[in-house]
């Protein structure tokens, strides 16, 4: 289920997910995930632009939108710590990632990263 939606800097979206479950009468394991699709365009190059044949060897290689995803759990919560722990595993996220992922240039490192990853 979508926890809340923000609009980052970059012009990209992060989405916080709450994927927790129940695992017992009385208790859950908590699920956060962060995932921001990010859509292949020239313009995430301008540190350093590619030429042509480089931007549609990418493109080939991982379609037109590739997915940065973090995901993080907590096992055996008890039922009324469950939203709170939640909410720490968010804000621990924002405080450590979130201005990373936000940059200007994190898109277009994360896609040639991935193009890198694939070609090995």
């Amino acid at each position: 289920m979508i926890h809340k939606k923000i609009e980052l800097e970059n012009n990209q979206t992060l989405v916080l997910l709450d994927l927790s479950r129940k695992i017992s009468e009385d208790a859950f394991v908590v699920i956060m995930k962060a995932t921001i699709d990010i859509k292949i365009e020239k313009g995430l190059f301008f540190d350093d632009p590619l030429p042509d044949l480089k931007f549609e060897d990418i493109l080939a290689e991982l379609g037109d939108t590739v997915r940065y995803e973090y995901k993080i759990e907590r096992n055996f919560i008890m039922d009324k710590e469950k939203d709170r722990v939640f909410e720490t595993l968010v804000t621990t996220f924002l405080d450590n990632l979130g201005h990373y992922v936000a940059k200007p240039a994190f898109p277009g490192k994360f896609v040639l990263k991935k193009y890198r990853d694939n070609r090995k």
